[in-house]
């Protein structure tokens, strides 16, 4: 299991994942940006494409995120703020490097607030568990239970 990193410096916290996916990058792009995709892994929303675009996404239970593109570059990088429910503004970013067996993929989240670090790195990592069970096609992942698997990792992190 690859585990990611919880860091907090000056009254903020990060969370970074580093992964390796075996998928094309086209394939990887399509599943973090495309809306059918997103409702598989993350949650039913909406990127628009381009710098400026909406972001949307809809966590039932009136959790809800909205945010704004602030990088797009197709197959490459996919930054956007993050504004969830009753939370300050943070930034999500994920960067695709091709290699000869896939993809590495750095999941960035940063901003947060330090009281929520812990669960966003346990939150992430079911997520992106998630993400590459549909892009390899492997049996489906169940978020809570990832979730409660790895949260205690975070928790003493």
């Amino acid at each position: 299991m690859t585990f990611g990193t919880v860091t907090n410096f000056d009254g903020h916290a990060t969370v970074r994942f580093g992964r390796h996916v075996s998928a094309s990058p086209a394939t990887l792009w399509a599943s973090l940006t495309d809306e059918a995709a997103l409702s598989v892994w993350l949650a039913p929303g909406i990127i628009e494409p381009h710098f400026g675009g909406t972001v949307r996404f809809d966590f039932g239970e009136d959790q809800q995120v909205a945010g704004e593109v602030l990088e797009h570059d197709p197959l490459r990088v996919i930054e956007y703020t993050w504004t969830f429910t009753g939370e300050p503004d943070s930034v999500l970013r994920f960067e695709l490097e091709e290699t000869t067996e896939g993809v590495n993929l750095v999941l960035e989240h940063r901003l947060l607030p330090p009281d929520q670090a812990v669960g966003y790195g346990a939150g992430w990592h079911a997520h992106l568990d998630m993400l590459e069970a549909h892009v390899t096609e492997s049996d489906p992942v169940d978020w809570d239970k990832r979730f409660g698997e790895v949260l205690g990792h975070y928790a003493g992190a």
